[in-house]
């Protein structure tokens, strides 16, 4: 007996892997990807990998390094993204806000990130700690998963439950590399956080790390969150909390730049 037709792919499942694809090429930066390899971390074909990536190519949203041949985002994104409505003051408001607390505080860092699907955008970076490094630190205009952030989780925990449990879900998935402890304390940082308002680790996201992180826009709907981060030799847990009043105020500069409805 012949074997059923498979079903016919639609539009709205091409345009959702191809949003897939241009958000796992916003995750690697400047390393892109592969061919074969970024086929195969978003479990496609290679041929329907490639065909895409063609296409995509072609319209500007990818580009391809004539070097190595890696894929990365291309030139159109920029320009599209110049064209968003009601957050054009968003990154220069965030700016801002992370200089000012860096002037303010010494050996902190402190940056802003905007949610991006089940991802957090840094838009905006200010300050040294002493614990800062490439592999510890998100850089400005990399992404990351929201939980695997003080600052991604402040994001989660101002959703409304029923977005932020699936978000969680899918997340636990992709993080499981993290290992179970790590995942434990994002729940209780979650948890915490919608108790208190904002989000606090005393070392628990990164080894001897303190981290506070505020989220901003309407409410039950982050946009993103302002967070500062400092080695616990320079900053005990009590002592960054003093800089709470601060990424409040600074929330709320920010939330006035967040798109309307």
């Amino acid at each position: 007996m012949k074997a059923p037709e498979p079903p016919a792919r639609t539009g709205t499942q091409s345009i959702e892997r191809a949003v897939h694809l241009l958000r796992e090429l916003a995750a690697r930066g400047a390393r892109g990807w592969g061919l074969r390899g970024l086929a195969g971390h978003c479990g496609l074909e290679v041929a329907t990998v490639h065909r895409m990536l063609k296409c995509l190519v072609d319209t500007g949203l990818v580009q391809q390094r004539a070097s190595d041949r890696r894929y990365l985002l291309g030139p159109l994104n920029f320009e599209l993204g110049l064209c968003v409505p009601n957050r054009i003051g968003l990154p220069e408001a965030a700016r801002q806000a992370v200089r000012q607390l860096a002037r303010k505080f010494s050996r902190v860092t402190s940056s802003v990130v905007v949610r991006s699907g089940d991802e957090c955008i840094c838009i905006a970076r200010a300050g040294a700690a002493s614990f800062d490094s490439q592999a510890s630190a998100i850089r400005e205009g990399h992404s990351a998963p929201l939980l695997s952030r003080l600052s991604g989780m402040a994001i989660v925990a101002a959703l409304p439950p029923h977005e932020a449990e699936p978000l969680v879900a899918r997340s636990q998935l992709r993080l499981a590399h993290f290992g179970g402890d790590f995942l434990a304390h994002a729940r209780t940082i979650l948890q915490d956080s919608r108790c208190r308002g904002h989000a606090f680790s005393a070392g628990a996201v990164l080894y001897r790390v303190h981290s506070l992180a505020v989220a901003f826009g309407p409410e039950n709907a982050p946009i993103g969150s302002i967070a500062v981060s400092a080695w616990s030799d320079d900053y005990s847990a009590d002592a960054l909390q003093a800089v709470l009043p601060h990424l409040q105020a600074a929330a709320v500069v920010l939330a006035a730049h967040a798109p309307q409805a």
